[in-house]
């Protein structure tokens, strides 16, 4: 067996500087380069990733989010997108919830409100950004993050869901093929209709004869080694009574393993079929679309290569394809690489155990992998343990690293990324070679459909006019109009359209009139009939996702299921009851709008008739001139009024009464009395809207900040039932790696957590938690 050992030497490629090792045929990995350029170039080039300020929320509460936007790459900060558009999804994938939020330095920090009536269950939220989300990209995976919504926090065990009686297994010959004659290594996956791992015992049978035993050793996974051939048939026998087929077995071809490695390097075995001549193979890494080493070898039985991995700039899943001498891919290996490039997080509240109200303060400290400091941007939150949700299996080293980059449902992700658990790494092996396996097929011809960006940062939109001259309706006539753009407070700004009609507000005016919805009103008089076009890309969103596949991850939930969690009362230091809820109710409704509707809703009170009051009587005065109702009708003799005539007050109750000439020779008789409570006329906001000559459409979504008691607050007697201590979207790291966040303790007298996630802009990511007790004086 012959070896290759590849060395590297740093080359210019696809526009980035790339450590890449010494290759002969350099045409034909420009080539290979070329179509992997063409092939990204169409792909989401942002990943959206949100963390949460808890895993449970009760209706009625605030849910503070921090989103974090990065290069699908690199997973360093981008700053390509400019706006985020937030939904919240119901169990039934209806939209509860929809806002745009700014992108501010490649972060959104945010708050969305969990209606009261909204239904207990499981509800996702999902982000969208010009950079993150095409049209035709069928196969991506959804920026989403679970959180379960209830009427009232249960400090209950976990409930686990019944197993699936669905039994699912499949084959998975490492490389792609199996290949007569050539060993091979074949992994194997055994799961239920939810995606459960289920173990598995069985024998492989050749010519009805036992080979050899297989056993899953983790999460329903396995591997055996075994020389198929092609005039044998083979089986496995599993021991509950199924038998499958191994998958097919090719007469020749090449069969690429992994067979061994280490902290420095990885070893891969090439072997071909006899039948096969020798010639040059290629081996090529490659993380995310980046290619970081190609190396280059003759093959004539088999080939021993040594890849070195420092390679590899950072973390993540990698990519290895054999290339045959004609440069056709013909293997792949998935292998994780790296795991000890990210962040390490240390949080250290400064006591084990507070009392109720009092003062703590948590220390962070975050390093690289050397133990060198790091500034790093990180989202701190401090909640009651009650409202951790173990049936979220999601933290920003799962989530990038691994469940966006693979198809399918993983089962517990960040078993892989706890150090604690001895079997990861071998586990994670086990993944790629199953739920990371597929034939590769590489396409480098031209793709097949234009997939580029639909979404905008901005507010598009096109001003019409239907002029009343000889010129033909619907023509802007080459000149450029005045909008009048203005926020939901009423602030408000001019844009010009181009001589098209088509304008743009920009993000920093969206950031400006920042507040909800953004009103546009054309500045032309009404002679020209102005209209305005705008585009929701929200229903865009709506249809384009529903063909989008679903891969959120299943949780382990047996081991919360073992753990004791405590019933606990909810009480305040001085033994007040804390209501879990209360309802108030009121008589008549009003719909809610902002200060520009509503101002626009008292301007039409005032403008439209609307009646007046005679002060014929005072317990109960008459209202005149009100849906054909009067006490002084015109034209009805002796009853003519010369007094005061008083605006009605909403909310106070009056006499209505209707004279009509309907008596003997047409004398004017009371026809009817009524008595109502005067509301004034309602108009629909629609109506509101016509009625002004304007338009809205979605701006950003107004900011609030997480409150935090001050000393004087502390000392308040209320009581204080803070679920949630802190939460801090933006705790930067010093040149030091340190930070230090002070909190004040409510009258929860729980156990809590803080869980801390972070990035240092450049690729690291990291997280961690602590805990600590509050307990009553």
């Amino acid at each position: 067996m012959k070896e290759v050992i590849v060395h590297k030497i740093f080359v210019l490629l696809l526009g980035m500087c790339l450590a890449v090792p010494v290759i002969h045929s350099q045409e034909s990995i420009d080539s290979i380069a070329s179509g992997m350029e063409k092939h990204f170039s169409t792909h989401p080039s942002e990943l959206i990733y949100f963390q949460t300020g808890k895993g449970i929320y009760e209706t009625g509460e605030d849910l503070w989010f921090k989103a974090y936007q990065l290069d699908a790459q690199t997973f360093g900060l981008s700053d390509k997108s400019k706006t985020l558009y937030l939904q919240m999804v119901n169990p039934e994938d209806s939209v509860v919830w929809q806002e745009k939020y700014p992108v501010e330095n490649s972060i959104v920090a945010g708050h969305i409100y969990i209606d009261e009536k909204l239904s207990e269950g499981d509800y996702f939220l999902e982000g969208y950004t010009k950079y993150s989300f095409y049209k035709n990209d069928t196969i991506g995976i959804t920026p989403r993050r679970k959180i379960k919504i209830v009427k009232n926090i249960s400090r209950s065990r976990v409930t686990e869901l019944p197993k699936d009686s669905t039994f699912r297994f499949e084959l998975f010959p490492e490389g792609g093929n199996l290949v007569s004659g050539l060993s091979s290594q074949l992994a194997f996956k055994a799961t239920d209709g939810r995606g459960n791992p289920v173990f598995v015992e069985g024998t492989i049978y050749q010519d009805n004869k036992p080979l050899c035993t297989i056993k899953s050793v983790h999460d329903g996974m396995g591997t055996v080694s075994l020389t198929p051939f092609k005039d044998k048939t083979f089986r496995i026998e599993l021991n509950n009574g199924k038998s499958y087929p191994l998958p097919e077995i090719h007469p020749q071809g090449m069969v690429l393993k992994l067979s061994g490695r280490d902290k420095e390097q990885l070893d891969f075995v090439v072997s071909q079929s006899e039948s096969l001549p020798s010639g040059p193979i290629y081996l090529m890494g490659q993380m995310r679309g980046m290619i970081c080493c190609v190396a280059k070898g003759v093959l004539r039985d088999s080939l021993r290569i040594s890849i070195p991995l420092d390679n590899f700039l950072y973390q993540g899943i990698s990519e290895f394809t054999l290339f045959d001498s004609s440069m056709h891919p013909v293997a792949e290996r998935l292998v994780y690489v790296r795991p000890e490039k990210k962040l390490y997080i240390t949080a250290e509240p400064d006591k084990k155990s507070y009392f109720t109200r009092e003062k703590g303060t948590i220390k962070i400290k975050v390093t690289d992998e050397e133990g060198k400091p790091v500034r790093a941007n990180l989202g701190l939150s401090v909640f009651d343990r009650a409202y951790d949700n173990p049936a979220d299996p999601v933290n920003i080293l799962s989530y990038c690293y691994l469940s966006s980059q693979i198809r399918g449902r993983i089962y517990n992700p960040t078993y892989y990324f706890d150090e604690k658990n001895n079997g990861r790494t071998e586990g994670l092996d086990l993944l790629l070679l199953t739920q990371g396996w597929r034939r590769y097929v590489w396409d480098t011809e031209e793709p097949h459909y234009e997939n580029r960006p639909f979404l905008t940062d901005e507010i598009n939109g096109l001003q019409t006019l239907k002029v009343k001259s000889k010129k033909k309706d619907g023509q802007n006539q080459g000149i450029e109009q005045l909008i009048q753009i203005s926020g939901a407070n009423g602030n408000s700004q001019f844009i010009w359209t181009d001589s098209t009609g088509h304008f743009v507000v920009d993000t920093e005016m969206m950031k400006a009139l920042r507040g909800g919805y953004v009103y546009l009103k054309p500045m032309l008089s009404k002679e020209f009939k102005p209209a305005l076009e705008l585009t929701d890309y929200f229903p865009q969103i709506d249809s384009l996702k529903r063909h989008r596949p679903d891969y959120y991850p299943v949780a382990d939930l047996s081991q919360y299921n073992k753990q004791e969690v405590l019933d606990l009362p909810v009480v305040s230091g001085d033994s007040t009851i804390l209501l879990s809820e209360v309802t108030v109710t009121a008589k008549g409704h009003k719909p809610f709008r902002d200060k520009m509707m509503g101002r626009l809703d008292s301007l039409a009170q005032m403008n439209l008739s609307t009646g007046w009051v005679c002060t014929c009587q005072e317990k109960e005065p008459f209202l005149n001139d009100y849906n054909g109702y009067s006490h002084h009708p015109a034209g009805c003799p002796g009853t003519e009024y010369s007094g005061k005539r008083l605006a009605p007050v909403n909310g106070k109750r009056y006499t209505l009464i209707k004279y009509e000439p309907k008596g003997g020779n047409g004398a004017w008789i009371v026809t009817d009395i009524k008595y109502i409570t005067y509301n004034g006329p309602e108009f629909s906001e629609d109506e509101l809207l016509r009625m002004n000559n304007l338009w809205r459409t979605k701006g950003y979504y107004a900011s609030r900040e997480f409150y935090q008691p001050n000393e004087i607050d502390i000392q308040s007697s209320i009581p204080d039932a803070r679920n949630t201590l802190l939460w801090t979207p933006s705790v930067i790291t010093d040149e030091k790696g340190e930070a230090e966040v002070g909190f004040y303790c409510s009258d929860i007298n729980t156990g809590f957590i803080g869980m801390v996630e972070g990035i240092d802009g450049t690729g690291l990511l990291g997280n961690t938690r602590c805990e600590f007790r509050v307990i009553r004086k």
